[in-house]
């Protein structure tokens, strides 16, 4: 999306042209990346034999309202030396006026509560998809369904009928597809109920996780969210994430200092085949960040937390 002057707003995907930020640092620790299980294109195996010839040391799967992708991502790991998966998860959340979307760490996966949710939140996102699969069809850019469904092998969204639009020939890329039709302000987007983020960061908090505020690009009054957040347990915000400008991240860090929060991050990898998309071991935090998280967690769990994976327990 862009505003009057042309400039992209706040809640529209960063522009791939911009030059990366690359840290000073080793990079060992990417903390968002998608698999099969919501809209990323590598199963949770091929994800970590990819990451497993990089420099990354820890990693958390963190798809879409699902955990599906969790434990084989474990067990790809543990065949390779040194690589260790935190079980994690992405909600989707709005305010009145902005998306927010929470990442949680640590979390148990088999929780009771949290599974129900999510299952809910699958259906959701499985009828808002098919309202917009007929909204293209009413409007001559129909895509098959049952090629959307194929596309998700899990939880579907909009990257997969994104994907269905070009296999079609109605756009040329992914970035078209949701700047036309199916993002924010897109002819074919339907949106479907969110939780508030203080409601996602409670059931994070529930299944014994902490919360990091993902790509906070996306929110457009950030400072007064963060600090409702941080005043209901949040434990970091992404600052080392996507390709930020050094303003902007730094302006993030300045949040994060602002509010005791821990600056955290990642690639948001999906393995879309974009040409400038931001590949595991580009970007990410400084190596201590996952101790920091865990120390955040057993701050606030105690002996409670959903899950340490064993290599850092």
């Amino acid at each position: 999306m862009r505003d009057s002057n042309g400039q992209r707003t706040p809640g529209s995907r960063h522009d791939p042209r911009t030059p990366a930020v690359r840290p000073e640092w080793r990079v060992e620790v990417d903390l968002h990346l998608h698999t099969t299980a919501s809209d990323g294109t590598l199963s949770p195996t091929q994800l970590v034999d990819q990451i497993a010839s990089t420099t990354l040391r820890i990693i958390a799967i963190t798809d879409h309202d699902s955990t599906d992708g969790v434990e084989e991502a474990g067990e790809a790991a543990a065949k390779h030396s040194n690589l260790t998966v935190i079980p994690g998860i992405e909600l989707g959340t709005a305010t009145n006026d902005s998306e927010l979307h929470l990442l949680g760490y640590f979390i148990d996966i088999h929780n009771e509560s949290l599974q129900s949710k999510l299952n809910q939140f699958r259906t959701e996102r499985f009828d808002v998809a098919r309202a917009m699969v007929n909204k293209l069809a009413e409007i001559k850019r129909p895509v098959s369904w049952e090629r959307v469904i194929e596309m998700a092998d899990g939880s579907v969204g909009r990257p997969h009928i994104a994907r269905a639009m070009v296999e079609a020939g109605h756009v040329q890329t992914v970035g078209e597809a949701f700047e036309r039709f199916l993002g924010n302000d897109g002819i074919a987007r339907f949106p479907r109920p969110k939780l508030h983020p203080v409601d996602a960061l409670q059931m994070i908090h529930a299944a014994g996780g902490v919360g990091v505020i993902a790509h906070p690009r996306t929110v457009n009054r950030i400072e007064p969210l963060v600090k409702e957040l941080a005043n209901a347990g949040l434990a970091g915000i992404e600052v080392y994430a996507e390709k930020y400008s050094s303003n902007k991240r730094d302006s993030y860090l300045d949040i994060a200092t602002k509010h005791n929060l821990i600056p955290a991050g990642g690639t948001d990898f999906h393995a879309l085949g974009a040409k400038n998309e931001t590949v595991p071991g580009a970007n990410g935090p400084p190596p201590d960040t996952a101790i920091k998280l865990l120390e955040s967690a057993r701050r606030m769990h105690g002996n409670n937390i959903g899950n340490v994976p064993e290599g850092m327990s």
